[in-house]
């Protein structure tokens, strides 16, 4: 067996990538669900969060929104679950952590979109979002469902005074792709609200149900390109990525693969 100067040592791992197991675990008797994970460097914690519906871990036995915290050791820094007034977040589907260090989150709450902001060193909730379509009435009101697809840009490429949320859910079947500016506008009161400044939804109808099943799961910031940005996921059946324009929502391609 010969030896090779440019792979010497690699039978050796080094201490940052042994794999440590931490003696703790998170739920109660029913169903918890971790839809994601994120790495706060800046904290140096490993930041869970899901949906629960045990009564014997989450406030009661409906669905739950939770999210914890723990650091490199193992050991527990926080967690949370979540209400707004009366009703609770019932789960949180996507999590971003921003360019801010903050932890931005997309879920569902009284049935509709959320986007949650919190502080990943203590979970302290600094904004919180609801998205309702225009006109809804207790008569006439869409369905939604959340996959994760949520982004946070702190500093817009054609405006860099002003950031924005990208997030993407199901509306009613079709899917929704938004640009939503993440400072309320300081016109409104009582409550304050987000302006959109785009909404693009996505219609490919099929009689055929596994045509239709549509869940977007990620949204990416191009890498070279800060004007782009990619929609990730499954779309008329089939796993699906989508390349737009961030400030027209123009779609530039879109690939589909069987």
């Amino acid at each position: 067996m010969f030896a090779n100067a440019a792979t010497a040592g690699w039978d050796q791992m080094s201490p940052g990538c042994q794999e440590r197991l931490f003696p703790i675990s998170s739920g109660g008797s029913k169903d918890e669900m971790v839809s994601c994970t994120v790495y706060d460097k800046k904290n140096q914690y490993i930041i869970v969060a899901g949906n629960s519906s045990s009564e014997d871990y989450a406030p009661a036995a409906n669905d739950h929104a939770f999210a914890y915290a723990v650091d490199l050791q193992g050991n527990w820094m926080w967690g949370k679950f979540f209400y707004n007034v009366s009703f609770a977040v019932s789960t949180i589907s996507g999590c971003h952590l921003d360019a801010n260090n903050r932890l931005v989150l997309l879920g569902q709450g009284d049935s509709k979109p959320v986007i949650m902001e919190l502080e990943p060193k203590d979970g302290l909730i600094k904004k919180f979002v609801s998205l309702e379509k225009i006109g809804t009435t207790s008569d006439d009101q869409p369905w939604y469902k959340t996959f994760g697809a949520i982004y946070h840009d702190t500093s817009d490429y054609y405006e860099p005074r002003k950031s924005f949320y990208y997030v993407a859910f199901i509306m009613s079947d079709y899917t929704q792709i938004l640009k939503i500016d993440s400072e309320p506008n300081p016109a409104t009161a009582n409550p304050q609200t987000h302006d959109i400044r785009w909404n693009y939804e996505y219609k490919d109808p099929s009689t055929d149900a596994w045509k239709n099943k549509k869940t977007p799961r990620f949204l990416h910031q191009d890498g070279r390109e800060a004007t782009r940005m990619y929609l990730m996921g499954r779309h008329y059946g089939k796993a699906a990525i989508f390349k737009f324009d961030k400030k027209t929502a123009q779609l530039e391609w879109r690939l589909e693969i069987n």
